[in-house]
């Protein structure tokens, strides 16, 4: 490992991960990891080269220090309380009360995965990270198995009758 990036830590340094399109190799990051080098901050360089390659979303990414060997609960804080906490917005992060309702429901998925490096080089992994709803200001703005959708069967009859697509139940009040 890089011996400046130890005095910096040192000296106080934090260290992100910004993905992007170029700046993920394996070959840097699972030995730093494996040498007990953890970044303060997991995020993306979230751009047009990047989400269509190698770095895609944030789940991705977290998906990556997972298979890394990064328990659930570091990558979630890794990205979410400690970036917060690193730009001075204690109002982030976390779920206690008075912080905005901003919330994203995960399910962690099993399996074979590949996850790929900047570099095109693949990671094989047996678990992901996948967005099942998000709230934004307690709000359900994505959904993607339908999880607060009520059962067809429940729906009013009129619904049923006249495909009436306007019934949302929950986002269009």
């Amino acid at each position: 490992m890089n011996p400046g990036m130890v005095e910096g830590r040192k000296r106080g340094v934090l260290f992100e991960v910004g993905h992007g399109g170029g700046s993920f190799a394996w070959y840097v990051v699972a030995p730093a990891i494996k040498e007990g080098f953890r970044p303060d901050a997991i995020s993306t360089d979230l751009h047009i080269g990047s989400m269509n390659a190698g770095m895609k979303d944030q789940l991705n990414v977290m998906s990556k220090f997972l298979a890394l060997g990064l328990s659930l609960e570091d990558v979630i804080a890794r990205s979410t309380l400690n970036p917060a906490r690193i730009v001075k917005r204690d109002d982030l992060g976390h779920l206690s009360v008075g912080a905005p309702a901003d919330v994203a429901l995960l399910s962690l998925q099993t399996g074979r995965f590949g996850l790929v490096d900047s570099f095109g080089g693949r990671l094989q992994a047996d678990r992901k990270l996948v967005c099942e709803m998000t709230l934004r200001d307690g709000r359900i703005v994505y959904d993607l198995n339908g999880l607060a959708r009520p059962d067809w069967e429940t729906l009013p009859k009129g619904y049923r009758s006249t495909g009436d697509a306007r019934w949302d139940g929950y986002s269009r009040r």
